[in-house]
C-alpha cells in the first residue's frame, strides 16, 4: 500500500517523526501519535522520503522503523549528533580509553557473529559476565604480545586500553564495604550499561539479579552499523574462540 501526502503536511509530519526518533527512550506503543506516524512511515513512500531526507540533512541515517522501539537513528560521523568519547571532557583520557573498550566488549560479547547481528533476540548481559569476558580477552591479548612485534593487535588505542583495564581491580571495596565505581572495572561496566539504558539501548533486568541488563534491538542495530570497526572485529574473534572452546569442553 502506497499513498501520497501533501508537501506541507508531509514535511510537518516528517519533522515530528524525526523529533520522536531523537528521543530513544520513547516507545511508539506508549504514544498514539508516534505509533501512527511510524506506521505511516512504513506504508507511505512520500512520508518516508521526507523523513529520510530530513534526517540526512541533520546528519542522521534512518536504520530502522521498529514497531516496538520506534524510529532508530544513527548519527553520521562528524555530524551534529555524533558522540565521541574524546569529546567527554569530564573523564581523563585514560578513563575514556577504558570506557571505549568496555563499549566494544559488550557488543562483541553479545553479537560475536553476523548471524547474531541479524537475529532479533534480546540479549541478556551482566556486569560480572562482561568483566569475566574482559579478563579472558586480556589474557588472549597478553599472549599475542609475546610475538616479535610486541603489539597485540593492529590498533594502538585497543592495545593501550586493555593494558589500562588490566591495572584496575575488578571491584575495589572501601572501608565501609561499598565499591569505588570510578576505580573498579565492574564500576566502569555498570556505568557503560547505565549509559546504554539512558540512550534507550538497554533496560535493567533486576528481576534476574544484581547487575543484570537486557540489550534491546536499538543497540543491536547501532552495533550492526559499526560492525566493521577493527577493534570490534578483534574482540569478536576472541569471543567466537571462547565460545568454541566452551562447546568443545562440554562434549
Amino acid at each position: 500500500m502506497t499513498t501520497t501526502v501533501s508537501a506541507s503536511t508531509g514535511l510537518s509530519d516528517a519533522a515530528e517523526l524525526v523529533r520522536f526518533g531523537c528521543r530513544p527512550r520513547l516507545r511508539p506503543l506508549t504514544d498514539p501519535r508516534y505509533h501512527d506516524l511510524l506506521q505511516r512511515y512504513r506504508l507511505e513512500s512520500g512520508l518516508r522520503e521526507h523523513v529520510d531526507a530530513m534526517a540526512q540533512g541533520l546528519g542522521l541515517d534512518v536504520i530502522a522503523a521498529h514497531p516496538q522501539e520506534g524510529l532508530v537513528l544513527h548519527a553520521q560521523e562528524g555530524g551534529l549528533f555524533s558522540y565521541r568519547l574524546k569529546d567527554d571532557i569530564r573523564r581523563p583520557a585514560e578513563q575514556r580509553l577504558v570506557v571505549g573498550l568496555v563499549h566494544v566488549a559488550v557488543a562483541a560479547r553479545a553479537y560475536p557473529t553476523t548471524a547474531d547481528l541479524e537475529e532479533e533476540t534480546v540479549k541478556r548481559v551482566s556486569v560480572g559476565e562482561v568483566d569475566s569476558f574482559m579478563r579472558h580477552l586480556i589474557g588472549r591479548l597478553r599472549e599475542a604480545c609475546q610475538g616479535e612485534d610486541g603489539l597485540a593487535v593492529p590498533h594502538a588505542e585497543l592495545d593501550a586500553a586493555w593494558r589500562l583495564y588490566a591495572k584496575r581491580p575488578s571491584g575495589r571495596p572501601t572501608a565501609s564495604g561499598r565499591r569505588v565505581t570510578d576505580l573498579s572495572t565492574q564500576g566502569v561496566i555498570r556505568d557503560v550499561l547505565e549509559w546504554l539504558v539512558h540512550q534507550g539501548m538497554a533496560t535493567p533486568a533486576a528481576e534476574l539479579g544484581t547487575g543484570q541488563y537486557r540489550l534491546l534491538h536499538r543497540f543491536r542495530l547501532q552495533v550492526r552499523e559499526a560492525a566493521a570497526l577493527p577493534a570490534y572485529e578483534v574482540l569478536c574473534d576472541i569471543r567466537r574462540t571462547q565460545l568454541a572452546d566452551t562447546d568443545a569442553e562440554e562434549l
